[in-house]
């Protein structure tokens, strides 16, 4: 009998590629945000239990790390309230939950070089901080939970899906309009192609219960990443428009960079950033 499998958040940037790649193999559920709100416990329960799924991918969150500055209340209602219902909801019916996390759990972390998940994380913004406690909080309710920390995923501009503000996206805009983009020399953070990580996805369907870094791995500070990733695609005098940033996080370097050991321990691999961006641009997905 085929595997029927429930993604939240199937419109955003995510959650739409992991419908398209398993909408031949699978039984999807789509539920659109009017029928499945995660801020309410009742409908979350209700859609569990009528619809039976056999695992849950939840890819609906507000990722914005600004607005959830802004708004740590309703970030709150979303990012850990919304998975602690959903991991309830799974434990009630035998569902496998497979959550999203983030690698902004790791900023403020004061060492350098690849994290890996047992580090001890003090996050200092409010997107970090909610990402952690839904970790803690999902698996506690629910410890067969499976939690991804995921990078800074990009897709190629032309892409004919949702977009977001991505590093490919945003070299592209600056070149294409003759702008400067200021990027931090303290700064160290992978980034994924958007294609690696749900064709990844469908494989943590079978982990055991933990939280799992799930993304490619980086040594290059940001300025260094985005000046490579600028050449690879063929843009023109990167230095005289991609500047160095010398004074953001001058203090204490941010560094969201992962170390992949325990996934690739699963058989799960991600190439290193500047080798994925590589590779995206010569051999990209095609969805047309």
């Amino acid at each position: 009998m085929m595997l029927k499998i429930m993604i939240t958040g199937s419109s955003g940037f995510l959650g739409c590629r992991l419908a398209y790649l398993l909408k031949e193999r699978y039984d999807l559920l789509l539920p659109s945000h009017s029928e499945l709100n995660v801020c309410r416990e009742e409908t979350v329960r209700a859609y569990i239990e009528e619809h039976r799924p056999d695992v849950v991918f939840h890819c609906a969150a507000l990722s914005n790390t600004w607005y959830c500055e802004q708004h740590p209340e309703e970030s709150h209602r979303v990012n850990v309230q919304g998975t602690v219902r959903l991991a309830k909801a799974c434990k009630l019916t035998g569902a496998k939950l497979v959550f999203m996390s983030s690698d902004q759990v790791y900023n403020g972390t004061p060492i350098l070089g690849p994290l890996p998940e047992d580090t001890l994380l003090q996050p200092v913004n409010v997107y970090g901080r909610h990402k952690l406690e839904a970790e803690q909080r999902a698996r506690w309710n629910l410890p067969d939970a499976v939690g991804l920390r995921l990078t800074w995923m990009y897709d190629l501009h032309e892409s004919k899906m949702k977009l977001n503000s991505n590093i490919l996206v945003n070299l592209r805009k600056a070149y294409d309009e003759g702008t400067t983009i200021k990027v931090a020399t303290h700064e160290y953070r992978g980034v994924t192609y958007v294609w690696e990580v749900v064709k990844n996805l469908e494989k943590a369907i079978a982990l055991p219960g933990g939280i799992y870094n799930f993304g490619c791995p980086n040594h290059l500070n940001s300025h260094s990443l985005f000046t490579e990733a600028a050449q690879l695609m063929h843009l023109r005098q990167p230095a005289a428009w991609i500047l160095p940033d010398t004074e953001r996080f001058a203090e204490q370097e941010r560094n969201l960079t992962m170390d992949c050991t325990r996934i690739e321990a699963s058989g799960i691999h991600f190439p290193d950033s500047l080798a994925g961006i590589q590779a995206a641009l010569r051999w990209p997905f095609r969805t047309e």
